[in-house]
């Protein structure tokens, strides 16, 4: 089991689809025991969604491709 700053760190590789499978059972375990980091999570995919949807003057062009790969995987990761 990991804990919740663990989990904290790993949050941007969690959301982007990206952690190793070593770490995603102990992740998984986390998030179903603690509501807390699941409310974390989900509110930060969020962001990530609605971030993905702004037009793209509105976010620093170093920022925009991150967020929208991250948005696309997420949305991949959905289907």
């Amino acid at each position: 089991m990991i804990t919740c700053r663990e989990l904290a760190e790993l949050l941007i590789d969690l959301v982007a689809g990206e952690l190793p499978p070593e770490q995603q059972a102990p992740v998984d375990g986390h998030l179903n025991d603690c509501p807390s980091c699941l409310a974390f999570v989900e509110s930060y995919r969020l962001t990530v969604i609605l971030a993905g949807q702004l037009p793209a003057p509105e976010v620093p062009v170093h920022v925009d491709g991150r967020l929208r790969t991250a948005f696309q995987q997420y949305l991949n990761a959905q289907s």
